[in-house]
């Protein structure tokens, strides 16, 4: 069985966005099966403790945090959806 592996310079990429009085670098990884296509994103939190989440398309074109995701990260949802949208544009 053989598998084709796309890799595309768009499918992974970082983000700066500010949280609370931090910056915090997110890293972005596409991901796509047969339920469509999301981002898996990492980061570190305050305490270089690691996290990941993922984010999946709306409808509207927007990205969504998915179910599960830690309480804060929805006060930079926007953010986190404008990342992915800003380099799709490019």
């Amino acid at each position: 069985m053989f598998f084709i592996i796309k890799i595309d310079t768009m499918d992974r990429f970082t983000k700066e966005i500010k949280v609370g009085k931090e910056n915090m670098i997110f890293e972005f990884t596409r991901m796509q099966n047969m339920n469509g296509v999301k981002f898996f994103i990492t980061s570190k939190d305050a305490n270089q403790k690691p996290i990941a989440f993922s984010v999946r398309q709306t409808g509207e074109g927007n990205w969504t945090l998915m179910p599960g995701a830690l309480r804060w990260l929805y006060d930079i949802e926007d953010e986190l959806s404008n990342a992915v949208i800003d380099t799709r544009l490019h």
